[in-house]
């Protein structure tokens, strides 16, 4: 593929970026502090010729035999850089946990897949009308349908979505991804001061009491925000201030690691997409070389890109042949962009003059905006998220938020859109063994019989299985923060599956999961009980 694509899905990003709305966007604070942000969007690569007729590749090297011809289909914006604390997290599942951009791109694509399905379902249940025959089905709701390209087809041998042939996915990011990708670019960067903080932190970690200091034994691998920012190959919650209260997000490098094994379709689509969907490709900008490397004009693309791909996939490496079909670890290609975004970190640092007092602060809002929704009656509107919701709905401990406070992309509405998918692909008489919906909760569709065998024993592989216990430091209090273990009875967790040898230690051993607590509610705000 020419750099001239990768360009493309760029400047398509920044475009759609810039149409939208100025509000939600950073700003000049009235104390004379400017605002950065990140952005984020997962966009397809089509080519132009007929969908059927493209062969491909296996696996990094995707490529059509006439690249010129290929056509960038932004599918989700994401903007951000915040995430709730463990102590503000719902249970009803209306609040984003993390509003990081790449996060919310994600989560739009999600969306978007469910959207697709249904939208495949609907087609497919659809009877042909004779000529002259009336239609019962609105007009304008009948246009906005045949304006609408359809992406994923439905295998009947399979009884699974998948996106058609030729299509391919990238994520672009307009900076590193917090945690592993960017510890050696962050710490080639960091002042004194600011690494100073995180020494302390690291200092006053290993010095407070027994009872509080030492970490549980399957969380040693787990670094807080930037703690010990000089150690690689760690998994990390994302950053903070040192003296802020905890967040058990893992960090924007260890979820697209995940993706290089899991897929981005997530574990509640793994029950209507068998087959994983990875990313094809990650563009990556704001990468500017530090004052003490401007002499090694490699130092970009050979350290860099070399610990990007180690974080984002080569880490993983232990568990390449222990995955069950059709699972397995994906090499991304991972391409550098020098094209500017307008709202990072280093172009508003540019635009300051040098005796400027204020360093430039993350904004606190964070925006979704999916350009395949047709737009409401005041144009082309992304939603505005603070502190996990729509921004003038706050969220309260212990409280629902109403459905106009909720983002379309939190995991209850994620709910409600997939079980209306479950309904119309009922209705065409697919269903099979998929469940019923109304009363099913979000983790029970999870871990349906339909998907335990596949999309979560790759799951345990790679991160080994929740349990109890773990400690964090700022979270010495809570009782039920849940950790990832390896299984102690290797068999009960390969599915069955006698020739599959499961490695002794998971690669990702020690992830902090919200736990079942925080996903057993239903389509209707309803709480499910054990």
């Amino acid at each position: 593929m020419s750099l001239s694509i990768y360009d493309e899905i760029v400047n398509s990003s920044h475009s759609i970026y810039a149409s939208l709305p100025s509000h939600g966007q950073p700003v000049i604070r009235n104390n004379g502090v400017h605002e950065w942000t990140i952005l984020a969007t997962i966009s397809l690569v089509v080519p132009c010729s007929p969908i059927h007729d493209v062969d491909i590749d296996n696996d990094n090297d995707k490529k059509n035999e006439n690249e010129d011809k290929n056509e960038i289909i932004p599918i989700s914006l994401g903007t951000g850089v915040k995430c709730l604390p463990y102590t503000k997290l719902s249970q009803y599942g209306d609040t984003l946990h993390d509003s990081h951009a790449e996060i919310i791109a994600r989560r739009g694509f999600i969306r978007w897949l469910i959207s697709q399905a249904t939208l495949c379902v609907r087609m497919s249940n659809e009877p042909r009308a004779e000529e002259g025959e009336q239609r019962d089905i609105d007009n304008n709701e009948q246009r906005d349908r045949e304006q609408e390209e359809v992406y994923v087809e439905f295998d009947h041998g399979s009884g699974s979505f998948h996106l058609k042939k030729g299509v391919q996915v990238y994520l672009y990011i307009s900076m590193l991804p917090c945690g592993d990708a960017s510890t050696v670019y962050t710490a080639s960067h960091q002042s004194h001061e600011e690494a100073l903080n995180w020494v302390e932190s690291d200092a006053s970690t290993s010095s407070t009491t027994s009872a509080t200091s030492t970490l549980n034994s399957e969380l040693e691998q787990v670094m807080r925000g930037r703690n010990g920012y000089k150690s690689i190959s760690s998994l990390r919650t994302k950053p903070g201030r040192p003296d802020s209260i905890p967040s058990i997000s893992m960090s924007c490098s260890d979820k697209i690691a995940s993706w290089s094994v899991l897929g981005i379709q997530g574990g509640l689509l793994s029950n209507l997409f068998r087959e994983p969907i990875y990313l094809d490709g990650i563009v990556i900008g704001g990468i500017e070389i530090p004052h003490q490397h401007q002499h090694q004009l490699d130092w970009k693309e050979n350290v860099i890109r070399e610990e990007v791909e180690r974080a984002l996939w080569r880490r993983l490496i232990s568990i390449k042949d222990h995955l069950p079909t059709p699972y397995r670890l994906h090499r991304p290609s991972i391409v550098f962009s020098s094209i500017p975004f307008i709202h990072s970190k280093p172009t508003i640092q540019s635009t300051l003059p040098l005796d400027n007092k204020y360093e430039p602060s993350p904004s606190p809002l964070s925006i979704s905006h999916l350009p395949f929704l047709p737009p409401s009656g005041k144009g082309v509107k992304g939603e505005i998220i603070f502190d996990g919701s729509i921004l003038g709905h706050p969220w309260k401990k212990d409280s629902r938020i109403k459905e106009k406070g909720r983002s379309r992309i939190c995991k209850i509405s994620l709910l409600v859109e997939y079980e209306r998918l479950l309904e119309s692909f009922n209705k065409g008489g697919n269903a099979n063994d998929i469940e019923s919906t109304g009363k099913t909760s979000y983790y029970d569709h999870k871990h349906s019989s339909r998907s335990k065998s596949t999309y979560q024993l790759a799951k345990s592989i790679l991160r080994g299985i929740p349990s109890p216990g773990g400690k964090l430091k700022g979270l010495e209090t809570i009782d039920d923060l849940y950790s990832t273990v390896e299984p102690i009875n290797h068999k009960s967790h390969s599915g069955g599956n006698d020739s599959l040898h499961l490695p002794s230690t998971p690669p990702f051993k020690g992830w902090l999961v919200s736990g079942k607590q925080f996903e057993s509610f239903t389509s209707s705000s309803d709480l499910t009980k054990d």
